[in-house]
């Protein structure tokens, strides 16, 4: 009987927790609700910033005081990037919002309520920020989205970007070769991975194997200095990073 009561008591437990952890507030944007990674394309030439919108719903039964915390996990050295909350856009310098935004139960925020501007000033690479919608009275109650800003010339499709992944070559900087982590979630045609020297000449090559996850690049015959190394999926731009060769 008591174990019976234990196992009861156990599944009402875990049953309002997860109404709990469901029952917080969402993100959205044009009807569609924003995961948990979104990836954007950057026009590195574009003087005008680049803009990432979120609406804000408020899914619990009382009020919530909404707060906006930005936090740089990545960011490519010269881009520059802010955001707007409640009617107060911040400089690139504040990560957290002085203002909040009150949200009836059930309710959500317009269209330009939130939005964060992102610069590349004519950089090249994934710039990753994390943006935070929390309860300033209690910050159980949140939501987070992590944007991936990729800065190209080219951009491939957001339903190819969105399910794949590399991390950032290492060691950097690198004697005689360097690693790249990868993977593919879906098809793709083709992928590689270029090194361009200061000057934009491709000085080496190499195809990227979807059946596998790590790539190991020699540049053993490459002289010291500073290179990029470009990323290509079905022959456009994912991603350029900077590699340093000694």
């Amino acid at each position: 009987m008591m174990k019976k009561l234990l196992i009861f008591f156990i599944a009402a437990f875990l049953s309002v927790s997860y109404v709990n952890a469901q029952s917080t507030i969402a993100l959205s944007w044009d009807g569609n609700a924003l995961n948990d990674t979104v990836s954007v394309w950057v026009d590195p030439y574009n003087a005008d910033a680049t803009l990432f919108h979120a609406i804000v719903t408020n899914n619990t039964d009382n009020i919530v005081n909404i707060k906006v915390l930005r936090t740089n996990i990545e960011v490519i050295e010269g881009s520059v990037n802010s955001f707007c909350w409640a009617s107060q856009c911040y400089p690139p310098f504040l990560d957290e919002s002085g203002e909040y935004q009150p949200i009836l139960a059930g309710e959500s925020t317009g269209t330009e309520n939130f939005y964060a501007e992102f610069i590349a000033n004519e950089t090249f690479g994934t710039s990753i920020v994390k943006y935070k919608f929390f309860d300033k009275d209690n910050t159980d109650v949140y939501s987070e989205v992590v944007v991936k800003y990729w800065s190209s010339p080219e951009a491939i499709g957001e339903e190819i970007a969105d399910k794949i992944s590399f991390s950032n070559a290492y060691p950097n900087p690198a004697i005689n070769k360097f690693n790249i982590d990868y993977n593919f979630d879906t098809n793709i045609n083709n992928a590689s991975l270029k090194i361009v020297n200061l000057l934009g000449s491709v000085v080496k090559e190499v195809e990227i194997d979807q059946n596998s996850n790590k790539l190991s690049m020699d540049i053993s015959n490459l002289d010291a200095g500073v290179y990029f190394y470009s990323i290509v999926v079905n022959n456009e731009v994912f991603q350029t990073k900077k590699l340093v060769i000694r």
